[in-house]
């Protein structure tokens, strides 16, 4: 009986002594957890610049559609990365900037238009970039991306029959479409406290776009974007 009892409390020591252990092992490693959260947590960098878009005139083909049109306008880049490797991040970014216009006429087999065309172009990417320290406080990174393009270009104008009587009637029309795009770019950073750092950035983004509808032209603006700003980076 007396042995019986003091394997039972051998037994509840045991077990109590393994809990203990288990919970005292708990209590040490879940600090380290923490903090390697929190640092990789601390590691993602949410940046936006602003500055200047611009893309050249597109084809034209008049008297279907035409001239073609281009421009510069304030653009937009905003964008989070997370260091990939020891030299590489992981990014998306989106790329955005005011409406470009142009004056265009367009004709069709009964009316003929004119009128004023006012064109966006919205990407959205996934980035991989290569970032490598320049001296001091200065780093360098150069990307490759791929994402989606949303164009949109609206029109606002007037329109006559091509036969009479040719009176002229108000004019509005969109057109809109979602394709492919590359992405090209550099950043540079200056750090100026642990986490906020000054940045300047640069991207060019071609659109898989031939801007063709048949044998015409579809608006008239070039695939090709170029995009330049400057602005903040904040690292978490």
């Amino acid at each position: 009986m007396k042995n019986a009892k003091a394997q039972t409390q051998s037994c509840y020591r045991e077990r109590v002594h393994s809990a203990a252990t288990r919970y005292a092992r708990t209590l040490l490693v879940l600090p380290w957890l923490l903090v390697a959260a929190a640092d990789a947590a601390a590691q993602i960098t949410v940046g936006v610049a602003v500055g200047a878009s611009t893309q050249a005139a597109g084809a034209s083909s008049l008297p279907a559609l035409g001239p073609g049109f281009g421009g510069t306008a304030v653009g937009i880049v905003a964008g989070a990365d997370k260091p990939f490797r020891s030299h590489f991040a992981l990014g998306l970014e989106g790329s955005t900037a005011g409406a470009i216009s142009g004056d265009q006429s367009q004709r069709t087999s009964a009316t003929t238009s004119a009128f004023t065309s006012r064109h966006r172009d919205t990407i959205f990417s996934g980035m991989l970039k290569l970032r490598l320290p320049v001296a001091g406080r200065v780093r360098a990174a150069a990307g490759i991306g791929a994402g989606g393009a949303w164009r949109r270009t609206a029109r606002e104008g007037t329109t006559s029959a091509l036969l009479p009587p040719a009176a002229r009637a108000e004019f509005s029309d969109t057109v809109s479409n979602i394709v492919f795009a590359y992405t090209l770019g550099v950043d540079v950073t200056v750090r100026i406290t642990d986490r906020l750092s000054a940045i300047a950035v640069g991207r060019r983004h071609r659109l898989r776009d031939d801007d063709t509808e048949g044998t015409a032209v579809k608006r008239g603006v070039a695939s090709t974007i170029d995009r330049f700003g400057v602005g903040a980076a904040w690292r978490f």
